[in-house]
């Protein structure tokens, strides 16, 4: 078995070789890391080609820039791996055994999806922060697909960083499931089309991502602008429609309408903190007209709680408490919408 690692590289030269060789000293040999050199105009550039040099395992692509999404799908067509997952150039793996663990339990049960949690890297402080010890890996591989995704997502647990899965690469392959380029809230399409045509999920009980946090050019330091929420207004709905035109069993469609609720009430939150969830606006009527849909597939903790508010006050008002919610930064902090 073969796992291709592909990393998007963007002005990261003080970060990038300890993200490298996290994954170019792990137990587990059998590795391609694809560094896709998105037009850097640091030396982040000349670095990937030096870390190419060093190991024969790392490929150092460069391209003109066009943005995390074209950088993945250059990987994803160069991957030569059975299995592909992701990693940003600024985070790194938490032990030189994680992929001998994401190995054998691929090995030990196939699957087109193996999930798992992940860490949060302090970096200012310097210290790695677990997340809450998670013992579902057993559970999950007794359930059909979509219970599976049910339960992970009842734990909290469901993220949509596409960093947090690692994916058979024929599923990807053959479905045609690309980054939708020149948009973001990428990674919340894009794994959700990989569960939408996935006949098996798994779970991995072991947090071996570790997600930096506290500099600059992190994206979770960048503000939401009304570009980005409408990007992600666009991506719900072209999954709400996805799930008739698939096809999928009551079941299923009920599983990846559970994942989209989440991406649902950050829409809600983030627009309502803006002041542009409103009924004069056309994307605000479009989800309004979505939420009686998603907020009854309401599995995650979080929302929940929002399906609950809406029951009681309505969609304009769950809109402006989320908003207030998303201020705080309280309900928003756990699952990578991206």
């Amino acid at each position: 078995m073969k796992i291709s690692i592909i990393i998007p590289v963007y002005n990261s030269q003080d970060y990038l070789r300890d993200c490298v060789k996290s994954i170019t000293s792990q137990t587990f040999r059998d590795v391609e890391v694809l560094l896709i050199d998105d037009g850097s105009t640091d030396d982040s550039g000349a670095l990937c080609d030096a870390l190419a040099a060093e190991d024969q395992r790392v490929i150092a692509i460069h391209k003109p820039n066009g943005g995390t999404s074209s950088a993945r799908n250059v990987g994803v067509e160069r991957a030569t791996g059975d299995y592909l997952t992701f990693c940003d150039n600024d985070d790194f793996l938490r032990d030189d055994q994680c992929l001998e663990r994401v190995a054998q339990s691929l090995s030990s049960r196939p699957v087109d999806v193996l999930m798992h949690d992940n860490c949060m890297y302090d970096d200012p402080q310097g210290t790695v922060i677990p997340p809450k010890e998670t013992n579902l890996a057993e559970k999950v591989a007794a359930l059909s697909k979509a219970d599976a995704i049910l339960e992970v997502i009842s734990q909290g647990l469901m993220a949509r960083a596409v960093w947090n899965k690692v994916v058979r690469t024929e599923l990807v392959r053959s479905n045609g499931i690309v980054f939708p380029e020149g948009m973001r809230n990428e990674d919340t399409d894009w794994s959700a089309s990989v569960l939408e045509y996935a006949q098996s999920v798994g779970w991995l009980d072991d947090p071996y991502y570790c997600y930096r946090k506290g500099h600059g050019y992190a994206q979770t330091s960048k503000p939401v602008t009304r570009v980005m929420t409408d990007d992600l207004a666009a991506i719900i709905g072209r999954h709400v429609m996805a799930i008739d035109n698939l096809g999928l069993s009551d079941l299923d469609a009920h599983a990846i309408h559970a994942y989209l609720a989440y991406p649902f009430i950050v829409w809600m939150g983030q627009t309502g903190s803006m002041g542009e969830c409103r009924k004069d606006d056309r994307v605000s009527l479009e989800m309004c007209a979505h939420a009686p849909l998603l907020l009854a597939a309401d599995e995650d903790p979080a929302v929940h709680l929002a399906a609950t508010a809406y029951r009681v006050v309505g969609f304009w008002c769950t809109a402006r408490l989320l908003g207030v919610a998303f201020r705080l930064r309280g309900l928003f902090g756990r699952h990578h919408v991206s």
